[in-house]
């Protein structure tokens, strides 16, 4: 009998731009703010890329 594989879950946008990319605050902020301007986030949820947009802008503000 073979074994099921797992199916893993889908990584949220914030779990991507803040743990899974590097560089600093300041450029993922731009990373995400190019991205969203060219429709990058389709079909992701509206409140979670308010979340991270939020996350992104006070740790870039941290960072100065």
């Amino acid at each position: 009998m073979r074994k099921r594989k797992e199916s893993k879950a889908k990584k949220s946008v914030a779990e991507v731009l803040l743990r899974d990319m590097q560089g600093t605050a300041a450029e993922k902020l731009a990373l995400f703010e190019k991205l969203k301007a060219r429709g990058g986030f389709a079909g992701e949820d509206r409140a979670e890329l308010l979340k991270v947009e939020r996350m992104l802008r006070t740790f870039a503000a941290t960072e100065k």
